[in-house]
């Protein structure tokens, strides 16, 4: 069984989605520290003036993620609902996607990590991946800290893969998943270069660029690229 584990980042980027769609679970980090340089709350779209930041505004940033409550005195929801509309709208399936985002993004949250879940799990949907999805926090034991955190909940949940992204090549200890019998496994993600609107293309965005310019065409683009490696 293979396993990926990560944070719960804002409106993630395209490789996030990529990895959840090569494994067979895919476990929400949602004990881990929040940093301010991470995803967990912040992420990038397109305008006519290049990419921006969407953040979202929290109350306590050192906490970990479960923890982080959102800012809600700030009218952040509206602002970045329609930051979304006003660069989107007139993309080709800004009409077929609109209604669930906008659904979401009219509710309002308490915590960070229940707003991430609910987008992650909506965009998830859209691609039609099916991998199951579980948070740290649904399991009530220790995992312990960095690599060692990692190992544990892959040989807890009864994986013999871990595919991890290839930014942790920097503090994976690949003799401790050896000798737990897990294979380590680094993601190997080729953008895909698709249509946008607003001139040059421009990578490393959230998904939802690649969704309301490519619409059900998304996931096979994603998976094309693998492929094509």
């Amino acid at each position: 069984m293979k396993i990926a584990i990560h944070q719960p980042n804002y409106l993630p980027w395209i490789g996030y989605f990529d990895k959840i769609d090569q494994v067979d679970k895919f476990i929400i980090l949602d004990k881990a520290l929040h940093t301010k340089s991470g995803f967990v709350h912040r992420n990038k779209i397109k305008t006519p003036q290049g990419p921006i930041m969407l953040s979202v505004p929290l109350k306590n940033k050192e906490k970990p993620i479960n923890e982080l409550l959102i800012a809600n005195e700030t009218n952040w929801r509206s602002k970045h609902w329609k930051i979304i509309k006003n660069n989107y709208k007139n993309t080709p399936f800004w009409s077929l996607y609109k209604e669930g985002f906008e659904e979401i993004f009219e509710k309002e949250w308490k915590y960070l990590d229940s707003l991430n879940t609910t987008l992650i799990k909506h965009i998830l949907s859209l691609l039609s991946i099916t991998t199951e999805i579980l948070k740290e926090s649904d399991f009530k034991i220790d995992f312990g800290h960095g690599n060692l955190r990692n190992v544990n909940i892959v040989s807890h949940l009864g994986g013999n893969i871990y595919l991890s992204g290839v930014g942790a090549k920097v503090y994976n200890n690949p003799e401790e998943f050896k000798n737990r019998g897990i294979e380590l496994n680094y993601q190997n993600f080729n953008h895909p270069i698709y249509s946008q609107r607003f001139g040059n293309f421009e990578s490393h965005l959230s998904i939802i660029d690649l969704l309301f310019n490519c619409g059900p065409e998304s996931i096979e683009l994603i998976r094309k690229q693998r492929n094509e490696q």
